[in-house]
């Protein structure tokens, strides 16, 4: 297959978009940026730009601060290059005006040797279709990679991370109360993010069901999966890190009560993910049952 590939990883977040991002960028194949998480068609179609600017704005501090204590060569080395990364796109993008030349530019738009190029932001799973399609359109061959978890443990998990105590470590009473509020309706990020079926349908809607590989975070972590994915962006097989996880939320278990609410309140998605696909993991189907 010749041409180079533009990937958009699209969602959905919590559901192994870091690992992905650190499995593709390891392809000699490929080229990613050090940096997941661009938010460039977020910020031009949702108005975020100004939010997310500070955000990458702290995390070359946090990183800075890292640098300068660190002595093992190859992590500064890292610290470095992703920080060097974080400096060119502040420079590349002002967070309100499109500028897709330098945007595939950043990316590795030409670069030798690299047959897939991508960006993967779970944030683009709340685009409109008109963004899709202004994506799809970008360069000659666009594929999206959209990733999928259990539908509750995916919200458990997005909760846990919001609910960290300072020190990252888990804090049951705000998880629950967080879950509790969820639950009752006044979680509307949440919600937005839960929405496998939106996203969907306006995303195969705006660039068709041929340009979408939809992937269970439960198969992610295998050979199995892999070979899909490097079918479906026409590169070879290759076996990353699958004992890594990039980005994990802090261990902490949900009690059966909010779990089966949860299963209930979010049963349409697992009804529109069964017809979609066909053919569920396990824990999906577990869970649809008692919903």
């Amino acid at each position: 297959m010749t041409g180079q590939t533009l990937i958009f990883g699209v969602g959905a977040a919590k559901s192994g978009t870091s690992w992905l991002h650190d499995a593709l960028a390891r392809h000699e194949a490929s080229h990613f940026p050090q940096v997941k998480e661009l938010h460039y068609w977020d910020s031009l179609d949702l108005g975020h730009g100004r939010f997310w600017r500070r955000q990458i704005e702290r995390q070359r501090d946090i990183l800075r601060r890292r640098r300068a204590g660190e002595t093992r060569p190859a992590f500064a080395a890292r610290q470095e290059a992703a920080i060097a990364d974080l400096t060119r796109w502040l420079e590349v993008f002002d967070g309100r005006n499109a500028n897709d030349a330098a945007y595939l530019e950043f990316l590795g738009q030409g670069r030798p040797g690299a047959q897939v190029i991508g960006d993967i932001t779970p944030s683009y799973a709340l685009l409109s279709a008109r963004a899709y399609r202004a994506m799809a359109g970008l360069t000659a061959r666009v594929r999206f990679i959209y990733l999928m978890r259990d539908p509750v443990a995916r919200v458990w998990s997005q909760i846990r991370m919001d609910s960290r105590k300072p020190d990252l470590s888990p804090d049951r009473q705000a998880a629950n109360a967080k879950m509790d509020a969820w639950l009752e309706g006044r979680e509307h990020e949440i919600d937005r993010r839960s929405d496998y079926r939106a996203t969907l349908n306006r995303l195969i809607g705006a660039v068709g069901r041929d340009r979408v590989h939809v992937e269970f975070y439960e198969r992610l972590f295998s050979g199995a999966a892999i070979a899909r994915i490097a079918r479906f962006l026409g590169i070879s097989p290759w076996r990353p890190r699958f004992d890594k996880r990039v980005n994990a939320s802090a261990p902490l278990s949900l009690d059966e009560a909010r779990g089966q609410a949860a299963a209930r309140r979010l049963r349409a998605q697992y009804e529109y993910v069964s017809g979609l696909t066909g053919d569920l993991p396990e824990q999906w189907a577990n869970r649809m049952v008692r919903a």
